[in-house]
């Protein structure tokens, strides 16, 4: 019963934000609390993220790279070819890695177009269809090199192009399956290198640390820890915006006669839910990670219940639902509970951008996702 009502309750105050009605009485009151109660930590909210979320996060996503690259080679070695379940699988686990840390726009992955060249989508002009179409007909012999792959359109790099080489129709010949293959362990030991370089730029000792670790007056991003916290929670709001938008609005559509399911992410590949999946409990773990539910809790524990709640809440669907994305978004069984987490999703990206964003004393303005 109390998380029917607190449920109830992000609905009527999302159609509240919605409609314009009521936001004030409920800003008043998070503005009040906050005036009320001591200040974060910033600095051990940023010191808990690093080491709580994304060094581990981005270690995860290089092991899982490493693996993938690795079963490829064997594959190819033995002429399974790209898609046996083995690769699959471990295309998957790099797919969730990768997810587990896509959310985080600034630091090293901005570097050399690394985050685009891990995964470039979405893709809404199928850019990866039609230049991988032209490449492989004419079997572009720089396509098979990782150190010349790297040099050459995101579009033919990382995970996308990986998933639409995967799933394409059989080759017509061996030479052509030969070559496909190449080409995926190029993708594969490209990716390799970018998250093996992303994950080391992460160290402590290295340079970015040193200036995301020790804002001041003179460092040239951050002028204290606030700003540096700032990062953070831009990147927990915008996550939950691109969450929203681009992975469940954009494929459901507002009703079932109007949902594209294959604008969804992965879905080639139909690993749409188990992306989903760990977007969610990922967001979950660097809001909890990072300290910011801690503080949260202390000083607004209705805010952090009802946050905490939805997360929780939109797992559970999840996980009852029993059909690929692809063919949930249109069955009428299943679509209650697809809209019910594009709700979850958008409540928990209006109270992050607002509440809780105002509790923590951190005014977000523009994001990673604005102007797109």
């Amino acid at each position: 019963m109390r998380r029917y009502t607190l449920l109830l309750s992000s609905f009527l105050v999302s159609f509240a934000i919605a409609t314009g009605s009521g936001v004030a009485t409920e800003s008043e009151k998070s503005d009040a609390a906050a005036s009320e109660s001591p200040s974060p930590d910033y600095a051990t909210i940023v010191q808990s993220t690093v080491a709580g979320h994304i060094r581990p996060a981005y270690s995860r996503m290089a092991k899982a790279s490493k693996n993938l690259s690795l079963i490829m080679d064997a594959a190819c070695r033995t002429d399974e070819g790209v898609t046996t379940p083995t690769i699959v699988k471990s295309f998957m686990d790099v797919a969730k890695a990768w997810v587990s840390v896509q959310h985080i726009r600034f630091g090293p992955v901005k570097d050399e177009n690394r985050y685009e060249r891990i995964a470039f989508w979405p893709d809404p002009k199928n850019l990866t269809s039609r230049q991988m179409s032209a490449v492989l007909a004419k079997r572009d012999a720089t396509l098979i090199d990782a150190k010349s792959l790297a040099k050459k359109s995101i579009a033919l790099q990382g995970l996308t192009a990986l998933e639409r080489l995967m799933t394409m129709a059989p080759a017509e010949s061996k030479e052509e399956a030969q070559f496909r293959c190449q080409y995926a362990q190029a993708i594969t030991q490209n990716l390799v290198q970018i998250t093996g370089a992303v994950e080391a730029a992460w160290a402590p000792d290295k340079d970015f640390m040193r200036v995301f670790a020790a804002p001041g007056p003179e460092n040239p991003l951050y002028r204290d820890h606030h700003e540096a916290a700032l990062e953070v929670m831009k990147s927990l709001s915008a996550g939950l915006q691109f969450l929203h938008e681009r992975k469940l609005q954009a494929p459901l559509g507002d009703t079932i006669e109007k949902a594209r399911p294959k604008r969804g992410e992965f879905w080639r590949s139909g690993t749409t839910l188990e992306a989903l999946d760990a977007n969610f409990a990922t967001l979950m773990e660097l809001y909890t990670k990072s300290g910011i539910s801690a503080y949260v809790k202390s000083v607004d524990d209705g805010l952090d219940t009802t946050l905490m709640t939805s997360y929780e809440q939109a797992l559970v669907t999840l996980k009852a639902v029993d059909k690929p994305f692809v063919e949930a978004a249109t069955d009428k069984a299943l679509r209650p509970k697809m809209d019910y987490l594009r709700f979850l999703a958008e409540d928990l990206s209006l109270r992050s951008s607002g509440n809780l964003a105002n509790t923590l004393g951190l005014s977000l303005g523009f994001n990673a996702l604005d102007g797109d």
